[in-house]
């Protein structure tokens, strides 16, 4: 449980901070109005806190992947 947690945590924290600053400088009404797809704000900021938070769960959890002694590598 604590491995999911260091990878999810982290990442879910930063990529609320990373949501905060994508829609500080884009307005998801204009990206409607641009012909992106048709969905209302909180639809925006949902899709890309989620993609956001996968993106950076995917990256902690090769951090994490790659912080174990070399030993478990190669078990030789």
């Amino acid at each position: 449980m604590q491995k999911w947690v260091s990878v999810f945590w982290p990442s879910f924290i930063m990529s609320a901070v990373a949501t905060a600053i994508v829609f500080m400088f884009l307005d998801p009404a204009q990206l409607a109005r641009g012909g992106g797809p048709a969905l209302t704000n909180m639809g925006y900021y949902s899709v890309t806190f989620l993609f956001l938070w996968a993106t950076t769960a995917a990256t902690t959890a090769i951090s994490y992947f790659f912080q174990r002694p070399p030993e478990s590598f190669n078990p030789d």
